[in-house]
């Protein structure tokens, strides 16, 4: 995964690039707002929405949020124009102009996660902290509120139950923070990366992130960096590290012209 990228702090990380045209693409849950027991509990704060819908105004400023959340669950939490919107890990993303795109047809999927559904939903067998998310082109199994003994029992019978599925399926198996998500192989958020560093070629690409999911973007950026947001140090893709999505925010302030956070 490459090795532990070097801590920067926000101000100096915004004195590196804010002379720059840039291109900045950052994941949602850990990165833009903190993790929270919930995914519809992670919402962001006004000044991290006014903050994003500054930056996307200006000149020499191209802005996308790239999440493994879905593109209809993006556009509630974050209600903003001028940036890119991309859900699913890239597979369906929103451009700047409010047109939809998607590289997969979730109907072609539909059966096949309801399937993987029904599995997760017979492992769980109704015991406390699990939450299944189908999501249409994939399907997450969150356990951030499940007791560490029942989410290792639990999670070793997903994955013995889902294995002849996924290899028959051309899907796989992806681990993040406190949640595994199936998804088609060949979807993910460097994909995405690469199209956006292609289209903005004269743009110096900065992309944040906290997760697994992340690691496809960061080897995926084309003469950029990737900034792993970690509040401890750890192997990654990435070039440079920020402890926390309220640094992430001053960075945004910052390249705004404003240095006095608002975090709340």
């Amino acid at each position: 995964m490459g090795k532990t990228p070097s801590p920067l702090t926000p101000d100096g990380l915004a004195a590196l690039v804010r002379a720059r045209e840039l291109l900045l693409m950052l994941d949602y849950d850990g990165t833009l707002v903190p993790m929270a027991p919930l995914p519809h509990l992670a919402t962001p704060s006004p000044e991290i929405l006014n903050a994003l819908q500054r930056l996307a105004g200006t000149p020499g400023r191209v802005v996308a949020v790239i999440s493994g959340r879905r593109l209809e669950e993006l556009q509630v939490m974050l209600p903003l124009t001028g940036l890119y919107l991309a859900g699913t890990h890239g597979a369906e993303w929103r451009d700047p102009g409010g047109r939809i795109y998607r590289r997969l047809d979730p109907a072609s999927f539909k059966k096949m996660m309801d399937i993987l559904e029904a599995m997760a939903v017979e492992c769980v067998n109704g015991k406390d902290g699990f939450l299944i998310e189908n999501k249409g082109l994939s399907l997450a199994l969150h356990y951030r509120r499940a007791e560490p003994a029942a989410a290792v029992e639990t999670l070793n019978k997903f994955h013995r139950r889902i294995l002849p599925v996924i290899n028959k399926h051309g899907l796989e198996v992806l681990p993040g923070r406190k949640v595994v998500e199936i998804r088609p192989r060949g979807v993910n958020k460097g994909i995405m990366v690469q199209y956006l560093c292609r289209r903005y070629p004269q743009a110096f690409p900065l992309y944040f992130g906290d997760d697994r999911t992340d690691e496809d973007a960061f080897a995926a950026l084309e003469g950029g960096w990737g900034i792993l947001v970690s509040p401890a140090p750890r192997p990654s893709a990435a070039t440079f590290s920020l402890s926390s999505p309220r640094e992430v925010y001053r960075v945004l302030l910052l390249l705004n012209g404003n240095g006095r956070p608002g975090w709340q």
